[in-house]
């Protein structure tokens, strides 16, 4: 494994990326970009689902879910290139894996609360009473989301 990170660290996107100026804060950026709109939508519509500010309509709430799909891209495309950069680092520290774990969880997670809205949501977004189960996919994911927040912020740590 360790021979693969080795590798991408001498590929040119790494080489580029490490010779630039501007590239590894522009791709840091863009992760706390997608991270505000990845993060902060889920855990709205997290929230509201669980009951939370009950005056903004639930339908509202389900339409950010673009924008956290966005976001999911974002992330997904500038924590590759932060990756490549220093995978070595990345790839030997516990927190990474611990996060990537994490992601990999509320990812599924995501998808499958995004085809349960997708499938049934007309009615109960409807009525603005989600079903149970929708409520153990938003707490699950609310708890999941931090939980990626909080490890990637110890890897700068660990």
């Amino acid at each position: 494994m360790m021979d693969l990170f080795v590798w991408l660290e001498h590929t040119a996107v790494a080489d580029a990326i490490r010779t630039s100026r501007w590239m590894y804060p522009a791709f840091e950026t863009g992760h706390y970009i997608g991270l505000s709109l990845l993060v902060g939508g889920i855990m709205l519509i997290d929230l509201r689902v669980l009951g939370f500010w009950r005056t903004l309509p639930l339908k509202s709430m389900i339409g950010l879910l673009p924008f956290v799909w966005v976001g999911f891209a974002i992330n997904a495309t500038t924590g590759s290139l932060l990756f490549i950069y220093g995978a070595t680092g990345f790839g030997t520290n516990p927190a990474f894996w611990i996060k990537m774990t994490f992601m990999m969880l509320a990812g599924l997670n995501a998808l499958a609360f995004d085809l349960a809205v997708r499938r049934s949501a007309f009615d109960w977004v409807a009525a603005d009473k989600p079903p149970k189960f929708v409520k153990v996919f938003a707490t699950l994911s609310f708890a999941l989301w931090l939980c990626v927040v909080t490890t990637g912020r110890w890897m700068a740590y660990v």
